[in-house]
């Protein structure tokens, strides 16, 4: 280590500028006259000429070579190198005094050397190890002048350092001792005593500054500060008005930001807020780099604006005050509401006093805020998730001794007779202990409503609960009372509880007063139905003619079809004539329903025994009605016409037209046993033997299987061909027997009888001993039939899969269409879906009514959907979507599969197309979701502004199923945030915080958002 501060000097200083002056050469002077030079030039503390001399004296060397012995003056050499390096700032001065320490650890000037390094880290800004080097300094030991440097260098780091206590007891001592740093001193202490919040002896310093030259510029803002914190607006607008205008351009001014701010705040609390605005602006403008400002500024630039009407501007800048959750928070949102409705903004101002009424930091702002959000909500109309009720309830109960309760318990009665928040308002109601007749004519409506609610969502069990409950309060609105019962009708209608149905439409119709309506027609339409069925055909005719009579064509679909009802009445009484005039009137409606209007017509046709027009009619069916579910039996009975008409070819053409288009049909069955009548009537054997085979062969276990039997054996037995049919039945699919024995008749009979007297269990074994004793017997597939029947009421499941199994090998017998049901049931809830859904589709090809063939299709998409087969789903769905009638329900679940089956596939424009359909009625489950995808189709497509004015309308419409609605808020603030309106993303984010209390995801999902928004 010897020497080492040699060598550091040699790289530091021996290129540097400084030597630039000195040229001495080393070989011609000697040391001591080098040494001499240095010091002299070193005292003048001309400190960049006196390092090159003290350089050559140090490297100066003995003949020899080496370096020259250590003597005292080659260590002040080293120590004037060293101090020098240090006056003149050299980069590296902090390790030549620390080399020359290592080097020399006894030299007498220590405790400067320690000095001068602190002092260098004092340079650099690193306060820290400063402090700690003059810590391990006696500062008195050096002389007066660098004893006060070192002084206010010690003090100053202090102060940067935070120990404001120490940094003020050493600039008071520097000062007592000091002229030069008397100033610094005093202004130093005043910013401490500032700091410390003695603001008397902060202003008593800063105040003799005011003229220093140094000083001039800074203290004006701490004067102004200090009359500001002592609430004397007057002096602190003098003193920062004087000092701006000192500064013009106020660009360059270190604290014009701050002093527009003071100046802003004087202004603002002496009323003149036009002033005020101006001078927080330019606050702002001065601050322009500053990602954030001082909220109490913020807050006091937001008012003005309010004060000044500038109403426009107070949303924007109010919003950022609302950061912490304190008084001034509360109050900013208290006026963004208010001027949020000067804009005309409600559902905005709505939020806003929302979040100044949830913060308890100041009761008499809350109560405002409380009263104010009550009224939005009120005037809007607006019930999310219930606070149309819910905010009116708990003001009252907050707030019971104000001013505004009394309005606010009159509001509350309006509230409950035009909510739509059913269950917060019945909740309400039931804590009323006296409610009035008024609020309990708002329990009426409201339950009725509750009972629609449930019907619209397909739980009729729980609406029929409503409508009992709203019925049995009748007596405070007759009309309400009356509507009940009509949709309690409908709810028993679509369980099938007919009697209970017709008697509540019949008590509409009695007690309603409103007679020119939709729903009064629709009742008679539903009594004509329920009629229908129980097969009164003049009281159904009478009921449909008066739906027929009141209807004004605004539902052309339920017209026409009590047009064919009318029609089946008539026909069904044998009155030809007027049936054909209904069915006419039908098809001119031109809905879905005419094709089974021209089907009809040509029946008639051919009970009047004109066939020529009969075929005319089912050729027009054929053509107009290309894919009606008539098209088939269209075909069979256009055959049949031929036959009745005496022309067999054409009638055998005909029917094998059939047989080619629709060889799986039930109908072709009856074809192909046609076609073997016809051929045997004709005495053309060979041919109808032919043709009987086919229907026995490709039809085991039918009725026309059997009946082909029996005529086949009557063909070969006048044919003296006995053999021939032995031969045959023998080889028949199955080894069916189409004869049944005594015994085989006998017990069969014995069995059925017994379950037709309601004895299933006794029943159940019969028909398992008749199959035990009779396995291919006449009748065994009527006993399979029955066994899957007593299985099903039994809900013994794996019965009814064996026995619908046994049917299911012979698909054409009788029974085949409630095999596939039962049979595909039991797979579907046992989530076998995959082998479910041959079973639905083959019942959808099957099915002879409209009624199983849509069974089959809801089967088949309720399969696809599960098994996400989207093909499967876009297929069924469609084709239940051309049924001519589909409830309502099944319209929506079809609707609802179909679009997100699109949606998989990326067919965005189909899929939307579905969904606006869906979202029109946002009271089911499946209008909510699709309310919420339809803006999410529209936010994922960049059409913010589509976005955000349907979940505004979904807002508006509101929904009993919150999840949906609150996921539609949850958008809005994304589509917000992309919009960049990040105070609007933030309220409806808090807004929903605050109402929704399901425990799910979306708790999750507003805080993820609120952090991304800070």
């Amino acid at each position: 280590m010897k020497h080492k501060i040699s060598r550091i000097l040699c790289t530091a200083l021996c290129c540097a500028p400084l030597l630039a002056s000195a040229q001495t050469s080393e070989k011609s002077t000697s040391p001591k006259r080098l040494y001499k030079e240095g010091q002299t030039l070193f005292q003048q503390k001309a400190y960049a000429a006196a390092i090159s001399p003290l350089q050559a004296y140090v490297r100066q060397m003995n003949a020899d070579g080496k370096p020259l012995p250590d003597t005292g003056e080659r260590q002040e050499a080293e120590y004037m190198l060293v101090c020098a390096a240090y006056e003149l700032r050299a980069p590296q001065s902090i390790d030549l005094l620390r080399a020359f320490m290592d080097e020399y650890p006894d030299t007498p000037h220590a405790n400067r050397i320690y000095a001068l390094i602190a002092s260098a880290y004092f340079f650099e800004g690193n306060h820290d190890d400063a402090l700690a080097m003059f810590n391990s300094t006696r500062l008195d030991l050096l002389g007066s002048e660098e004893r006060d440097d070192m002084t206010y260098r010690l003090a100053t780091c202090y102060l940067k350092t935070g120990n404001v206590k120490e940094a003020a007891i050493w600039f008071e001592t520097l000062r007592s001792t000091s002229r030069k740093y008397a100033a610094d001193c005093a202004y130093y202490i005043s910013y401490i005593r500032y700091t410390q919040g003695r603001y008397d002896e902060a202003l008593g310093g800063f105040l003799p500054l005011q003229d220093n030259a140094k000083y001039k510029d800074l203290v004006p803002y701490y004067i102004a500060e200090i009359y500001l914190l002592k609430k004397q607006y007057d002096k602190a607008e003098i003193v920062a008005q004087n000092a701006l205008s000192a500064h013009p351009d106020g660009l360059s001014y270190t604290h014009a930001a701050e002093l527009n701010r003071i100046l802003g705040t004087a202004e603002y609390h002496f009323g003149k807020y036009h002033e005020a605005v101006k001078s927080f602006e330019q606050h702002i403008k001065h601050n322009a780099e500053s990602s954030t400002h001082r909220r109490d500024a913020l807050y006091m630039l937001g008012m003005s604006y309010y004060q000044c009407g500038v109403y426009s501007q107070v949303p924007s800048v109010l919003g950022k005050v609302t950061t912490e959750n304190d008084a001034l928070s509360q109050n900013a949102y208290l006026h963004m509401g208010l001027a949020y409705l000067q804009l005309a903004d409600k559902p905005k101002a709505r939020m806003a006093f929302e979040q100044a009424a949830a913060s308890n930091a100041d009761m008499k702002i809350k109560e405002q805020a409380a009263y104010n959000y009550a009224l939005c909500i009120h005037e809007t109309s607006y019930s999310a998730f219930g606070e149309s009720v819910t905010v009116f309830e708990k003001f009252l109960n907050e707030f019971p001794n104000s001013p505004y309760a009394e309005k606010v318990s009159n509001y509350l009665v309006e509230v409950y007779m035009n909510t739509r928040s059913y269950d917060a308002a019945l909740k309400s109601i039931g804590r009323i202990s006296h409610p009035s007749k008024a609020i309990l004519e708002a329990k009426q409506k409201i339950l009725f409503h509750l009972g629609t609610q449930s019907f619209a969502n397909t739980q009729f069990e729980q609406a029929i609960g409503h409508f009992n409950q709203s019925v049995a309060l009748g007596q405070y609105n007759l009309q309400t009372k009356a509507d009940a019962l009509y949709w309690l009708g409908e709810s028993y209608y679509r369980l099938n509880r007919m009697r209970e149905a017709a008697r509540n439409f019949n008590e509409y119709l009695s007690l309603t007063r409103q007679r020119d309506t939709e729903i009064f027609a629709l009742a008679y339409y539903n009594l004509g139905y329920i009629a229908f069925h129980q097969k009164d055909y003049a009281a159904a005719e009478n009921r449909f003619r008066n739906f027929v009579r009141l209807e004004k064509g605004e539902n052309p679909t339920a017209l026409a079809d009590a047009y064919n009802r009318i029609g089946d009445c008539n026909l069904h009484a044998r009155r030809f004539e007027e049936a054909k005039q209904c069915y006419a009137k039908a098809e001119n409606l031109n809905t879905p329903a005419g094709d089974y209007a021209v089907y009809q017509l040509a029946l008639v046709y051919g009970m009047q025994k004109n066939h020529t027009e009969k075929v005319n009619m089912l050729n027009r069916l054929a053509a107009k009605y290309s894919n009606s579910p008539y098209a088939i039996n269209a075909l069979y009975e256009k055959g049949r016409s031929y036959v009745q008409s005496n022309n067999s070819g054409q009638a055998i053409a005909t029917f094998r037209e059939l047989l080619a288009k629709y060889p799986e049909s039930p109908v072709s069955r009856k074809a192909a046993a046609e076609i073997g009548l016809l051929y045997y009537q004709n005495d053309d054997y060979d041919r109808a033997i032919e043709a009987y085979k086919h229907v026995v062969t490709q039809y085991p276990g039918s009725e026309e299987a059997r009946l082909a039997m029996r005529d086949l054996k009557s063909i070969y037995v006048d044919a003296n061909r006995v053999d021939e049919f032995a031969a045959l039945a023998a080889q028949m699919p199955g080894e069916i027997r189409f004869e049944p024995s005594e015994q085989d008749s006998l017990t069969y009979i014995a069995a059925e009888k017994t379950y037709m007297k309601g004895e299933p269990a006794p029943a159940k074994d019969s028909f398992t001993r008749y199959l035990q004793s009779f396995p291919e017997g006449a009748f065994s597939l009527n006993a399979h039939y029955y066994l899957c029947v007593i299985g099903k009421e039994q809900k013994d499941d794996e019965a009814v899969l064996e026995h619908a199994g046994k049917l299911l090998e012979y698909p054409d017998n009788p029974y085949s269409e409630e095999a596939l049901l039962m049979h595909g049931e039991i797979l579907f809830n046992r989530q076998q879906y995959d082998q479910a859904l041959p079973d639905y589709k083959k019942l959808q090809a099957k099915a002879t009514t409209a009624e199983r063939r849509q069974l089959g299709a809801i089967g088949v998409l309720r399969c696809g959907a599960l098994m996400h087969d989207d093909a499967e789903v876009i297929n069924a769905a469609t084709d239940m979507l051309a049924e001519a009638k589909l409830s309502p329900e099944l319209r929506n679940e079809a609707l609802y599969y179909r679009a997100k089956a699109y949606l998989n596939q990326k067919a965005d424009k189909k899929a939307m197309d579905d969904l606006q359909l869906l979202a029109k009625d946002t009271r089911t489950l499946y209008g909510a979701e699709a309310k919420y995808l339809v803006a999410l189709q529209w936010y994922n497509a960049g059409n913010y502004a589509s976005a955000e004015k349907e979940i505004l309308n979904f807002i508006d419409q509101s929904t009993p199923h919150a999840y949906w609605l609150a996921r539609s808020f949850i958008l809005l603030s994304d589509v917000y945030a992309a919009m960049d309106k990040k105070l609007d993303a933030r309220q409806y984010l808090l807004s929903l915080q605050q109402n929704y209390q399901a425990d799910d995801d979306i708790q999750g999902m507003i805080n993820e958002r609120l952090e991304k928004l800070k």
